[in-house]
C-alpha cells in the first residue's frame, strides 16, 4: 500500500470483478514474505515538469550505443538518459504503413536530470531498410516532452508534445520532406496543459484528436473550473491547419463527476468517426468515453465503478460504503481500481476495448495528506463494450515461471518502483482481420531475473493476442528472449518498460518499441537510480509468435513427435518424452478443459533426437488438461489427467 509518504506491499491471488465477459487468467499466489514487506517512502509528485527555457545543447550518447552483436530482430533506434517515458499510460509512439515505413518517437534528454534542458522528441524512421543511427539531438528547437506520433495515409507525419507548464507543441511534415515545421495547438487555460495524447481519425483520415490535463497544483498549476488536473479535448478536422475544438470539456469529465485526473492516467484512440478516451484514475471510476460522430457528442461507460464519489483525501470511509469483502482484498478498506496505466482501442467494427493494470487503493491514515495503494497487486484487466458496465476480467499478469504456483519475489526491496502493478503499461493494436494485440511489462520472478547490483527483479515485455474479439487470449510471448535480444547473453538482465505497439498490425507484423536498460527502476523518479544511458529498441513481432497469422502451426497427431506423458494420470512429477527430427524451437503449453492457458512448461531451442523433460505438477488443480506441443511448424495435442 502506498500513501503519499508510505508504501506497503501486498499481492493478489485471485482474479476478476463483476461478470466476466472473457476467460479469466489464473494469477499465481505470492509468498508470505512479500505480503509482510515493510513500508516504503514515495514522493507526492510523480514528475515535476520545470518548464525550463529552451536551450541549444545537443544530446550526445555516452558510450557506444550500437556496438552489439546483432540478430536482425531487435534494433536500437534511440538513446536517452531521461528515462521517464510516462507517469502512467503510454503515448502512441510508433506507426507503420503497408509500404514499409516505420517511425518511432520518444522523450529524449541528457543530464542533469530531471531538468534535462535539452529534452525533446527523439525521432527515427525506416522506409523498409536498415534503421539509421540513433539521433543525437531532439527534433524541435524548444524543450518538450511526451511526444505522440501520427502517420497519415498520404505519408504526412504529425507529432504532438507538451512544452512544460505552458502548452502543446506540434511538428509536421509532408511525405518526401525532410524538414519539420514547428507549430502549436491553441491552449487558452492560464496554467497550461501537460502530458498529451493524440490520435488520427475522421471520415477522410484528416482529423487530429488530442487530450491533455491542466497543470495540476502539485506541478505549480492551479484548479481549473473546480478540477485539479482537468482533462481537456482538442480537435482539428483538416490535418492540424486549424482547431475547431479548443479546451473542450467532455461531459462526465467535469467538476460534477471528478476532482481531477492523474498525470498520464488517460489514453486516446480513433478509427474513422469513432473516438475512444479511457480514463484510468486510481481513486475514482475507470471510465471510457466513446464518440461516433468524430468527437462532437460522447457516451460514457463506467468500466470499474469506484464506490466512493469525488473522494477527498483524509475524509475517511467505512466498510459499509464498500462492496462486500472478499478474500482477495489485502485489507478490509482496500478498493479495487486501476494503477493509472491503461490503453483503449477501437476495433474494425467500432467497438471499444480497454486494458489497464489492476490496483488496490485505500485511505486508512486520515492525517497524512495522501491516499494509499498496494503496488504488488498483479494482473492486467480487460474490458470491451459487450461486457456491460462495471465488468472486467483479467487476461494476463506477472507469470509463474517455475511452475510452483507462487511468485518467487522475496520483498518490496526486490521490486523497482514504477508506482504501478506487477503487470502494467499496456498498449494495444489490431490487424485487418480484427485480431487484437496487447503488449505489457511484467516483473520476472526467481533469482534468474534478479539484478545483483541492486537486488531487484527485472521486468520483461510481453505481447499477446486474441483471434476472437477478446473472448480468449493466446499465451503471452516474451520478446526479451535470447532469440530476439540484440545481445542474447544478456536476455535475463534486460529491463523492458514502456512498450508501445503501432496501432495497426500490417503485413503480418506487430511493430513495437520499448525502453531498455540493464538496471531495474528509473533515474527521474521512483528509485532515483544513478543516471545511465537507456535504449529505445524496436522489435518486429511476427504474428505467428503470438498464435496468429498464415504461419499457424499444422496440426499433427501426438505420435508424430512420439510424445509420451508418464505417469498419466499424475499427482506430482511427470516426465514428457518426445522425438525431434531436427534441431529447432520447442514450446509446450498446458490448457485447462475450458481452453484457458494455464502454464508454459518449455520454450526454447533444442537439439535433434530423443528428449526427456520432467515437471512437477503437484500443485496443479485436479482435472483434465491439454498439453500443446509445438515444433517444426507443427503442433500436437495430448490429454493429461491431474489427480
Amino acid at each position: 500500500m502506498i500513501r503519499n509518504s508510505t508504501l506497503l506491499f501486498w499481492a493478489v491471488m485471485l482474479v476478476g470483478t463483476g461478470t466476466l465477459g472473457a476467460q479469466a487468467y489464473q494469477l499465481p499466489a505470492t509468498s508470505q514474505a512479500l505480503k509482510a514487506s515493510a513500508p516504503y517512502p514515495r514522493s507526492a509528485v510523480d514528475n515535476l515538469d520545470t518548464g525550463l527555457p529552451a536551450e541549444s545543447s545537443i544530446f550526445t550518447p555516452t558510450g557506444n550505443a550500437i556496438d552489439f552483436r546483432t540478430t536482425g530482430q531487435e534494433t536500437i533506434i534511440g538513446t536517452t538518459a531521461y528515462d521517464l517515458q510516462s507517469n502512467g499510460s503510454n503515448c502512441r509512439r510508433i506507426n507503420a504503413s503497408s509500404s514499409g515505413v516505420v517511425a518511432g518517437v520518444w522523450t529524449q534528454g541528457s543530464e542533469p536530470l530531471p531538468a534535462s534542458p535539452d529534452r525533446g522528441t527523439g525521432y527515427n524512421r525506416t522506409n523498409g531498410g536498415p534503421w539509421p543511427l540513433p539521433p543525437t539531438a531532439r527534433a524541435e528547437s524548444q524543450r518538450t516532452g511526451w511526444p505522440n506520433h501520427l502517420l497519415f495515409a498520404d505519408g504526412k507525419e504529425f507529432i504532438v508534445s507538451h512544452t512544460g507548464a505552458s502548452g502543446l507543441s506540434t511538428l509536421s511534415r509532408n511525405a518526401g520532406v525532410t524538414a519539420w515545421t514547428e507549430g502549436s495547438i491553441p491552449v487558452g487555460v492560464p496554467m497550461g496543459v501537460l502530458w498529451p495524447r493524440a490520435a488520427l481519425g475522421g471520415a477522410n483520415g484528416q482529423s487530429i484528436h488530442a487530450i491533455a490535463i491542466t497543470t495540476p497544483v502539485a506541478n505549480d498549476g492551479a484548479i481549473y473550473r473546480g478540477v485539479d488536473g482537468h482533462v481537456l479535448y482538442y480537435r482539428s478536422q483538416n490535418g492540424g491547419l486549424s482547431w475547431d475544438i479548443q479546451d473542450g470539456i467532455i461531459p462526465g469529465l467535469d467538476s460534477a463527476f471528478t476532482l481531477g485526473s492523474s498525470a498520464d492516467g488517460y489514453y486516446l484512440d480513433a478509427s474513422g468517426e469513432t473516438i475512444a478516451i479511457g480514463v484510468f484514475n486510481g481513486f475514482d471510476d475507470v471510465l471510457v468515453f466513446k464518440s461516433e460522430d468524430n468527437g462532437s457528442t460522447w457516451t460514457k461507460y463506467i468500466v470499474n465503478d469506484f464506490p466512493l464519489v469525488k473522494y477527498v483525501t483524509d475524509q475517511g470511509y467505512t466498510i459499509d460504503q464498500l462492496p462486500p469483502y472478499n478474500e482477495e482484498q489485502p485489507d478490509s478498506l482496500a478498493i479495487l481500481t486501476s494503477d493509472n496505466s491503461g490503453s483503449v482501442l477501437v476495433d474494425n467494427n467500432g467497438m471499444v476495448h480497454a486494458f489497464f493494470g489492476r490496483m488496490y487503493v485505500a485511505d486508512t491514515d486520515l492525517a497524512d495528506g495522501g491516499t494509499s495503494f498496494y503496488p504488488a497487486t498483479n494482473g492486467l484487466s480487460y474490458w470491451n463494450e459487450s461486457f456491460g458496465e462495471d465488468s472486467t476480467t483479467v487476461i494476463a499478469g506477472a507469470l509463474d515461471l517455475n511452475g510452483n504456483n507462487t511468485l518467487d519475489i522475496a520483498a518490496i526491496a526486490n521490486i523497482a518502483s514504477y508506482f504501478q502493478s506487477l503487470s502494467s503499461m499496456p498498449s494495444s493494436a489490431i490487424d485487418a482481420n480484427g485480431n487484437l494485440f496487447v503488449t505489457y511489462s511484467a516483473v520476472m520472478e526467481t533469482e534468474d531475473f534478479l539484478d545483483p547490483s541492486d537486488n531487484q527483479h527485472y521486468r520483461h515485455v510481453y505481447v499477446m493476442a486474441s483471434r476472437n474479439g477478446g473472448t480468449t487470449w493466446e499465451t503471452p510471448f516474451d520478446i526479451n528472449t535470447t532469440e530476439i535480444a540484440i545481445e542474447p547473453d544478456l536476455a535475463n538482465f534486460i529491463e523492458g518498460v514502456f512498450p508501445t505497439l503501432a496501432r495497426n498490425v500490417v503485413n503480418g507484423v506487430a511493430h513495437l518499441i520499448y525502453q531498455q536498460d540493464f538496471q531495474p527502476g528509473l533515474s527521474v523518479r521512483g528509485d532515483m537510480d544513478v543516471a545511465s544511458e537507456n535504449f529505445i529498441n524496436y522489435v518486429a513481432v511476427d504474428v505467428a509468435d503470438v498464435g496468429l497469422g498464415v504461419n499457424t502451426s499444422e496440426p499433427v497427431a501426438d505420435d508424430y513427435f512420439q510424445v509420451v506423458l508418464a505417469p498419466n494420470p499424475v499427482d506430482g512429477p511427470m516426465t514428457i518424452s518426445y522425438q525431434l527430427p531436427a534441431e529447432g524451437k520447442v514450446r509446450m503449453d498446458l490448457y485447462n478443459q475450458l481452453g484457458q492457458w494455464v502454464r508454459t512448461l518449455s520454450d526454447g531451442l533444442q537439439t535433434a533426437g530423443e528428449q526427456r523433460a520432467t515437471f512437477d505438477l503437484g500443485q496443479l488443480p485436479a482435472g483434465s488438461y491439454k498439453l500443446r506441443f509445438q515444433a517444426e511448424g507443427k503442433v500436437s495435442v495430448s490429454t493429461l489427467i491431474k489427480l
